[in-house]
């Protein structure tokens, strides 16, 4: 009855997508055994492979989507980040998807986030980097 964002837009919850998609659009459910990760999909995707490829798509579009809802919850002006594993690895794959389309599509707010920037951070450590930063900061005050 109810999907969380995090169910299918991280790359813990990306392998529970190629699934879904199939059932939706009434196709044979996929061969039984363990369903491939979330690197194997990614490389997938990115080689063209059909399943993996629109999981790809609805993933993009899905992210565009909840990220847009995001900036208009938080007010975002400056821009809005995006961190994690899974992302920088299909970095060309998010900006060439209807990723934007879906983050500015909210109807009469269509112009305010066709003004918010977004960026992939690329940066694997950037959390621990931050953190430190932080801890750093308390340690001098």
């Amino acid at each position: 009855p109810h999907v969380s964002a995090e169910r299918v837009l991280s790359g813990i919850g990306l392998p529970n997508l190629p699934r879904a998609l199939a059932q939706w659009q009434g196709e044979a459910r996929p061969e039984a055994g363990p369903a491939p990760d979330a690197e194997q999909i990614v490389r997938a995707g990115l080689l063209g492979e059909p399943a993996a490829s629109r999981t790809l798509d609805a993933f993009c579009a899905m992210l565009g989507g909840f990220c847009g809802n995001v900036a208009l919850t938080y007010g975002a002006r400056g821009g809005l980040f995006l961190g994690g594993g899974i992302l920088p690895r299909m970095a060309q794959r998010l900006f060439s998807s209807r990723f934007r389309e879906c983050f500015e599509a909210k109807g009469r707010f269509h112009d305010y986030l066709q003004g918010i920037p977004t960026f992939l951070i690329t940066d694997t450590l950037v959390g621990l980097s931050g953190a430190a930063a932080a801890l750093d900061q308390s340690l001098a005050a």
